[in-house]
C-alpha cells in the first residue's frame, strides 16, 4: 500500500508541474496578446493623428 501511495503522490506532483508549466506558458501568451493589442491601438491612434 505505501509503494502505491508514493507513486500516487509522484503522479500528483508530476500532474501540478504540468500545470504550472501550462500555467506559465498561459502567461506568457497573455502578455504577447497584451503587447500586440497594445501595439495596434498605438498604430491606430498613430494613424488617426496622420488622419487629422
Amino acid at each position: 500500500p505505501q509503494q502505491e501511495e508514493i507513486s500516487l503522490n509522484m503522479a500528483i506532483s508530476q500532474e501540478s508541474d504540468e500545470i504550472n508549466s501550462i500555467t506559465l506558458a498561459e502567461k506568457d501568451l497573455i502578455s504577447s496578446v497584451d503587447e500586440v493589442m497594445n501595439s495596434v491601438e498605438n498604430d491606430a491612434s498613430a494613424t488617426e493623428n496622420l488622419a487629422t
